[in-house]
């Protein structure tokens, strides 16, 4: 591939490149949080979850339309319900949600009863999820290519309504942040002193997952289970071995995010692979050579 046709390949494509640096800048700075509150397994739990959405979504989806078509004509309310269903129906992101929201309000509380810690609710979740995403899979008209899509993720492919929806969640979660920076950080890693200070902690936790819930659960629509994970993950650790201020955390997982993203992409469209795959290995690179430098220095 020569320089102008990969030139010209980002340009067709700028709107999955756009997206892919998105996803990757909302999901490192969330990953600061996960690694230092050391939940990383939430992490992986929720984008589990979140594909078990998508997954019901294609196993009732047909089901869906043909309800919503018998009722086209029909009176109100019934013509209305048969527009929210035939939306539901041929968008899978709002009932991987609704199920990623669900699930968030159980594993932002700090135990279920007194036998049954976070950890293990985490787990089960994990399990669960991932025992009825193959499941509904099976038994829905898709194949194994969706299951790899899950995995993959198709942000190449992404459409100008999407990116909207996403710019409009990631916008509303990065305005809960800005507002409540000082809270977040104060409730995330001294919860004991927060709640001396009469801090409502399980609030601040629950706000917290809810956003944590929402971004997993529309990155993975686009970029898949795995770059959402190893974006949660590795440009935190990058920002955390770089510097030791927080707003420094902050500020090198996102710029960590967005180099890897880009990298990535650009990578898969010249050697015509899927996004991950290289977008995984950039950020792992970057990772390796923070590490190297920093224990030279």
């Amino acid at each position: 591939m020569t320089l102008d046709d990969l030139l010209f390949g980002l340009r067709l494509n700028a709107l999955g490149l756009m997206a892919s640096m998105l996803i990757a800048a909302t999901c490192a700075f969330l990953g600061v949080y996960v690694v230092l509150k050391r939940i990383v397994f939430v992490g992986v739990s929720l984008a589990q979850i979140s594909s078990a959405g998508v997954a019901l979504a294609f196993l009732v989806g047909p089901a869906m339309a043909t309800v919503a078509h018998r009722f086209v004509h029909s009176a109100w309310p019934f013509n209305y319900l048969s527009v929210c269903l035939e939306w539901i129906a041929v968008t899978p992101m709002s009932v991987s949600l609704l199920l990623t929201m669900a699930a968030v309000l159980g594993f932002a509380r700090p135990s279920l009863g007194k036998g049954i810690p976070r950890d293990a609710l985490i787990g089960i979740g994990y399990v669960v999820a991932s025992a009825l995403t193959l499941l509904f899979i099976l038994r829905s008209a898709k194949g194994m290519d969706d299951v790899r899509e899950l995995l993959d993720g198709s942000v190449i492919t992404v459409q100008t309504g999407s990116l909207v929806a996403m710019l409009a969640i990631f916008g509303a979660v990065a305005l809960v942040h800005a507002l409540f920076y000082k809270q977040m950080l104060f409730v995330s890693f001294d919860p004991e002193m927060a709640a001396s200070r009469g801090y409502k902690v399980h609030r601040w936790e629950t706000l917290f997952f809810l956003t944590l819930g929402a971004t997993i659960s529309v990155s993975m629509q686009q970029a898949g289970l795995l770059t959402v994970f190893s974006m949660m993950v590795m440009p935190a650790a990058t920002g955390l071995l770089a510097s030791r201020r927080m707003s420094g955390v902050f500020t090198v997982a996102m710029v960590s995010g967005l180099a890897a993203s880009a990298i990535g992409f650009t990578l898969a469209l010249m050697w015509d692979l899927p996004v991950s795959p290289p977008t995984i290995g950039a950020s792992a690179v970057l990772l390796l050579a923070t590490y190297l430098v920093r224990r030279r220095g």
